[in-house]
């Protein structure tokens, strides 16, 4: 209930510009969206600018146009989410099927859109450039004789963007 105070108190005021740190902590599920919703409607509709501090890596995803990433004071990265998950992360693919040989592999690899292809728990990796062309790499298996099971294609989030970025600081200091 103070959480809820707090951000009513700050909105009342109409203001233009509003800072807000962990907005959604301590609140229960329909509460943050309804915050999520508010706060949304806010800059879109009536033009208002809002920093956001949060490890909710999720919500900032939802919420912000731009994104800063800062570890121990500093700034590693910032930009819009899409730009941030294009910079440092590459989509991917898990694939699960018979058939899938070193050759296969080798062979995928060879694909211009494959920037890596690992095998990991029975799945095939592939980390690509472009996932809406990720059916060129289907082909190819199907083309190899692979039988398909199943695949999962995923779009990196914020939070892999900020563990992998506060991983190559970690790496640059070594």
């Amino acid at each position: 209930m103070k959480q809820k105070l707090a951000v009513a108190r700050t909105l009342m005021h109409h203001p233009e510009l509003i800072f807000l740190d962990e907005p959604t902590a301590g609140l229960d599920p329909v509460a943050s969206a309804a915050l999520r919703e508010d706060l949304t409607r806010l800059a879109m509709q009536e033009g208002v600018t809002i920093f956001l501090t949060t490890h909710n890596l999720s919500e900032a995803e939802r919420l912000c146009n731009q994104v800063a990433v800062i570890n121990r004071g500093q700034l590693l990265a910032h930009g819009s989410p899409a730009e941030l998950r294009a910079r440092t992360s590459a989509p991917r693919m898990y694939i699960t099927g018979q058939g899938i040989t070193p050759q296969v592999i080798e062979d995928i690899q060879k694909n211009t859109l494959v920037k890596k292809i690992q095998q990991q728990n029975g799945k095939l990796v592939v980390d690509l450039t472009d996932l809406t062309r990720s059916h060129e790499i289907i082909n190819q298996l199907v083309d190899a004789n692979v039988s398909i099971d199943e695949v999962h294609k995923e779009k990196v989030d914020l939070e892999d963007v900020f563990l992998q970025l506060v991983d190559e600081e970690k790496r640059g200091k070594e």
